[in-house]
């Protein structure tokens, strides 16, 4: 029996030297999951660096960054600022730093010279041109040997982008889901893909500062629609808010094409290097009706309006209706404010005979109401008539205490 305890006290004394040393080992290499770890099993939970909350400081309501503003982590050794915004003469710059702010390597940015580059530290100049030439990478092109990981800014704001609708409402062949063109080698290899080329009224933009999208409908058909409603940038994704309508016809709607259309809707915005999630928002249209809409009314500054009770819905129709050179006046229309809510939109004075709200669709985001007009702008080609305008629509909707957002868009017109 002594021959059996003194083996058993042998056996859990080698048991606990291995977890021992295990561990020990475990901790110098900083490979077990514990604070310090860069295995490459622990991508994107490796912590952040010792000087995260300077960098956050650094970088919250920083300016000219409403479309881009993000700190990247490399190798636990940099910190890159990559950002961009709609300034003139600065509208985008990238930072790379060490493990704190005070520790800048790296620059480069707009200016009214054009681009310029800086680096302190030849050590890392060529890391850095690598990141610059790849920021729309995950891995900043430096491949699987390096870590990259995004550091999340708490309270980051989520800024629409102005977008304008380009006048092709068809794909010729069937097309993918959507496409991202941020270059002129991409531009011209979509048209020759679609067998088609660009009509006269559409012109390449200038792919240094802008980008295009392309949302195609879900099957091949004639006469359905896409209508983009908002693109924004929470600073790290771009996000792209649109509808889908079915229509059916018995006649062809694409009438340049005898052959396969896909319907459409190619928007330019500004060239953002950025992922973007594309977010299909049927579901959270609004129903409304129209109360009143026209290119004839008295108010002549642009402004979007919601009218919850009657007297300001008095005001608002007065003066909507003095000064409308339309020679008539029409009755108040009725609204029950108990139930209903108005939100209008005036363009206020236009020098040309084709503007217009085309398009105006309501509908919930993010915990709000966003009201998105198309505002009609004449094409390079279109020769509209000098006519002074005031568009205006009206619409009720059920009553709500939520904010209300405006979205306009310039739609052009062939």
């Amino acid at each position: 029996m002594s021959a059996l305890i003194s083996r058993f006290r042998a056996l859990t004394l080698i048991s606990s030297l291995s977890v021992s040393l295990a561990v020990s080992l475990c901790l110098s290499l900083s490979g077990c999951g514990g604070a310090g770890s860069i295995g490459h099993a622990e991508l994107g939970r490796v912590p952040a660096p010792v000087a995260t909350s300077e960098f956050l400081s650094l970088v919250k309501d920083a300016n000219c960054a409403e479309f881009k503003n993000r700190l990247l982590v490399i190798d636990q050794q940099y910190v890159l600022w990559d950002k961009s915004g709609n300034c003139a003469d600065a509208s985008y710059a990238q930072n790379l730093y060490g493990t704190s702010p005070s520790t800048l390597l790296c620059s480069h940015a707009d200016s009214i010279a054009g681009p310029r580059t800086t680096c302190n530290d030849a050590g890392a100049e060529s890391l850095f041109k690598t990141m610059i030439l790849n920021l729309d990478k995950a891995d900043l092109g430096l491949g699987s040997s390096h870590q990259v990981q995004s550091i999340a800014i708490p309270g980051a704001n989520n800024n629409s982008i102005n977008f304008t609708v380009l006048p092709v409402s068809f794909y010729h062949g069937s097309a993918p889901d959507f496409s991202l063109i941020k270059d002129k080698q991409a531009w011209d290899a979509f048209w020759n893909v679609s067998g088609s080329k660009p009509a006269s009224n559409i012109v390449a933009p200038d792919f240094n500062a802008e980008m295009i999208l392309a949302k195609f409908y879900k099957t091949v058909n004639d006469c359905s629609i896409i209508r983009f409603l908002k693109v924004s940038s929470d600073g790290q994704k771009l996000h792209a808010s649109f509808i889908d309508e079915e229509r059916v016809s018995v006649t062809r709607c694409d009438l340049e094409n005898t052959g396969i259309s896909t319907p459409m809707q190619m928007i330019e915005m500004a060239k953002v290097d950025l992922t973007i999630e594309l977010h299909h928002v049927n579901s959270a249209l609004i129903s409304h009706r129209s109360v009143a809409s026209g290119v004839n009314s008295g108010i002549r500054t642009a402004r979007g309006v919601v009218i919850r009770d009657q007297a300001n819905w008095q005001q608002l129709w007065q003066e909507h209706q003095s000064g409308d050179g339309s020679g008539s006046s029409s009755s108040l229309p009725v609204v029950d404010f108990s139930k209903k809510m108005l939100i209008a939109v005036f363009l206020g004075t236009q020098a040309s005979g084709c503007s217009g709200i085309q398009d105006l669709h309501i509908w919930r985001d993010a915990g709000k109401i966003v009201t998105t007009h198309y505002d009609v702008v004449a094409g390079p080609t279109r020769i509209c008539t000098a006519n002074i305008t005031t568009p205006f629509y009206i619409a009720e909707v059920n009553l709500s205490s939520e904010n209300v957002e405006f979205i306009s868009v310039q739609a052009l017109i062939p």
